[in-house]
């Protein structure tokens, strides 16, 4: 049994896989820093920003090739929290399956949506309205790239 680990920090987006780990470069805070100009962002600045997180998970699944082979998928931290109360409208019961129909409707609606939009979605703390767009668009470029069909969000790491 593979089981793959994703914890979506701030600055970096670690993936573990059954006790082998690899750290994307890559995390909400930094993707947003480094994507988002715009607000709401910019189509192109969406697809920039996912296609940095293909190329970082591209390097990973040459360190770590079993990631294509998960049985299940966890994906942990505050900021999937985040990703899975906004899903749920408030404080979601973990750990919370999130299928992938569900990840890129959360994406496209928070994606086209300004800050001042954001902040009203229930469950948005406001800590993360400036981190969501890009934390969602880590989100939809790992399940997309590695066809994930559901992730499961642990508790907070």
């Amino acid at each position: 049994m593979n089981a793959v680990t994703i914890r979506l920090g701030d600055d970096d987006t670690l993936v573990d896989v059954d006790g082998s780990r690899h750290v994307i470069p890559v995390g909400a805070l930094s993707l947003s820093n480094a994507e988002f100009a715009s607000d709401p962002p910019r189509p192109e600045e969406l697809t920039n920003a996912i296609g940095t997180v293909v190329d970082h998970l591209d390097d990973m699944l040459r360190v770590l090739p079993a990631a294509t082979e998960a049985d299940a998928v966890d994906i942990v931290g505050d900021l999937a929290t985040v990703i899975a109360a906004v899903e749920f409208g408030g404080t979601p019961p973990l750990p919370f399956r999130l299928p992938r129909a569900a990840a890129e409707e959360l994406f496209r609606t928070v994606a086209t949506e300004s800050a001042k939009e954001r902040a009203r979605n229930p469950g948005l703390p406001a800590t993360a309205v400036d981190t969501i767009v890009a934390a969602c668009c880590i989100l939809v470029a790992v399940m997309r790239h590695l066809h994930l069909d559901e992730v499961d969000v642990g508790r907070p790491s």
